[in-house]
């Protein structure tokens, strides 16, 4: 498996129309059964770092089969220099986040588990290259506290990021 480029993750397609068959794959709606409400994620999100010169960015909705679809993409000045398909998927009764991103696992989500929803979300895959967890952490209704974490060629690795809706002034301490 390819390394994952660092957060955003987002969008997995929801649009097409489906046959019988393709219906049939569509994961149920996500439970609201975790303490962190997902739609708290619906919106758009951004992270400004390197004195502006680097904004990382997430849009999340709702998809139509009732998943979460997220895009995520990093801006250096005007260029996307990254692009990301996100997802939080039922499968199989259980919470997974998806990340797709073109030219890396032959084009295939990479799946991360839930692991604990009650005061953040965290998602794991031990057996992915990296990153291995990936952590949302509410902060108030307009932030949230990413982290990217994992073994990357030996070494422990994190990436964080401050999170704010677009248009809100909070700020994230």
């Amino acid at each position: 498996m390819k390394r994952l480029p660092l957060l955003p993750l987002c969008f997995l397609a929801a649009c097409s129309t489906e046959s019988s068959s393709e219906t049939d794959r569509i994961p149920a709606p996500i439970a609201a059964s975790h303490e962190v409400d997902l739609n708290a994620l619906l919106g758009e999100w951004s992270d400004v770092q390197d004195s502006g010169r680097t904004v990382f960015n997430e849009h999340w909705e709702r998809a139509k089969d009732g998943s979460m679809a997220g895009l995520g993409f990093v801006l250096s000045g005007l260029d996307t220099v990254f692009i990301e398909h996100l997802g939080i998927l039922n499968i199989e009764g259980k919470l997974h986040y998806a990340a797709t991103v073109g030219g890396q696992n032959n084009g295939q989500a990479v799946l991360f588990a839930l692991e604990h929803g009650t005061d953040s979300l965290v998602f794991t895959n031990p057996a992915h290259d990296f990153p291995q967890r990936i952590v949302y952490a509410p902060i108030g209704p307009d932030a949230w506290k990413v982290s990217v974490s994992g073994t990357s060629k030996g070494k422990f690795v994190i990436d964080r990021y401050d999170f704010v809706r677009k248009g809100s002034r909070s700020m994230v301490e």
